[in-house]
């Protein structure tokens, strides 16, 4: 009778060890298909080298070809800083307002383009501004409308001071009108100023509208 009971015990023990290796297998494979998914958004295809500036495969048309145009601007051997800060501005709002290919509100577009400096304040602005209703697609299953934009307009570029941790540095400021491919009431026009950092453009400061800093 204890030969039975034990060789039931037994049994038992084997049967709960092969439900827990089956429930960790499927729970391991269901999140390394996400982890995938996730990887396949944000993966990079190209990059700008000694400048840190990416294009992932989620981009648009749009910013991949202006995204060539920048990468043809650094390529020279003097390179035309207007034209340098002109395409640097386009490619700021095109990454910022497209939001239909971001995964969540802390996906936060053209951090790679700020001041390091600046950069938390900037994130955390639009995470409690524009990216705040952004519905998480981790999985693939949005059904939220989301901007994309379809063309940045260059109004003016000059050349500034700027305010920067008490100092005056030398800035371009650009301003822009740009629209999108549906208007769904997103900001239109806006101010960026980019100053030169050793020979790298940082964005210092964006304001949403065309004014005077």
């Amino acid at each position: 009778m204890r030969k039975k009971y034990k060789i039931g015990l037994v049994i038992i023990v084997i049967l709960i060890l092969l439900l827990i290796f089956v429930g960790l297998s499927k729970l391991f494979i269901e999140d390394k298909k996400d982890d995938n998914k996730i990887k396949n958004v944000t993966s990079v295809e190209v990059d700008i080298k000694d400048y840190g500036y990416t294009l992932d495969n989620r981009d648009s048309r749009y910013m991949r070809d202006e995204f060539q145009n920048l990468k043809d601007i650094l390529e020279n051997e003097d390179i035309n800083y207007e034209e340098y800060a002109s395409t640097l501005a386009k490619l700021f709002i095109i990454d910022f307002y497209t939001l239909n290919n971001k995964i969540n509100k802390y996906d936060v577009g053209s951090l790679e383009y700020v001041y390091e400096d600046k950069k938390d304040e900037f994130q955390q602005k639009a995470m409690d501004t524009i990216y705040n209703d952004i519905i998480d697609n981790t999985y693939s299953d949005r059904k939220q409308e989301l901007p994309e934009i379809a063309d940045v307009e260059i109004l003016g570029i000059e050349e500034e001071k700027f305010n920067l941790n008490e100092k005056q540095e030398d800035a371009y400021k650009v301003t822009m009108r740009f629209t999108y491919i549906k208007d769904l009431g997103y900001d239109k026009e806006g101010t960026l100023y980019l100053i030169k950092n050793n020979n790298k453009l940082e964005v210092v400061s964006y304001n949403p509208s065309i004014t005077s800093e």
